[in-house]
């Protein structure tokens, strides 16, 4: 199974929720398809990290309001109903995107818990932010040092030979981090998108039960 064949798969296993959940899930593993390109895997090895499209389907829509007939959404209009089928009380009711929404004392708790992962999550992130930055920094230090070494001969008319094997070796050095900060970038980005689109789903009231 390739990507094409495993996101079409996918949204076959979706179709119950709403376009917009569709999509928002399957932009997150078009991200994880890019990223693992990206780092010399093929689409078949990335469909075996990643497992059955109908399991991944199941976890998704778990906690969310599933019709129990096949549904057709057509932008904001509701679903109709099936011939015969009871129509449940105001109050419960689920909203235009299919899901039932939350209580405000349910929606509280989801924000409190996100605030206190979000103290600890958060500065790890900028934490390997810093790392990430402190990579390029080296990078550009060592492919530089040649000018820095050419600077101190004007400045002091004479330079070691060790400080030109020095130079060379940094320079080498900084080649490489070039390479590990680029995979590095990439791979911190793509974390910090999928964290942060983890945390408005799990903030949005009208998206969970």
């Amino acid at each position: 199974m390739n990507k094409s064949e495993f996101l079409a798969n996918l949204r076959a296993h979706l179709s119950v929720l709403p376009p917009e959940e569709q999509n928002e899930l399957l932009e997150d593993y078009e991200a994880h398809f890019a990223f693992g390109l990206q780092s010399g895997r093929t689409e078949q090895e990335i469909v075996l990290e990643l497992g059955d499209p109908a399991e991944l389907a199941k976890e998704a829509i778990d906690n969310r309001f599933v019709p129990q007939e096949h549904v057709y959404w057509f932008g904001g209009a509701e679903p109709a109903a099936a011939p015969g089928a009871a129509i449940p009380p105001t109050g419960d009711y689920p909203n235009e995107a299919g899901v039932q929404r939350r209580s405000a004392f349910a929606s509280v708790m989801v924000y409190i818990g996100l605030f206190f992962i979000n103290l600890i999550a958060v500065p790890l992130l900028l934490s390997f932010w810093t790392v990430v930055v402190s990579f390029a920094v080296s990078a550009a230090a060592g492919i530089l040092s040649p000018l820095l070494l050419g600077l101190e001969y004007l400045w002091h008319g004479d330079i070691f030979k060790a400080k030109i094997f020095a130079s060379i070796a940094y320079v080498g050095l900084g080649i490489l981090l070039i390479v590990v900060t680029r995979y590095a970038y990439k791979g911190m980005l793509w974390l910090s998108i999928a964290y942060l689109r983890w945390n408005v789903r799990i903030a949005k009231g009208d998206q969970q039960a």
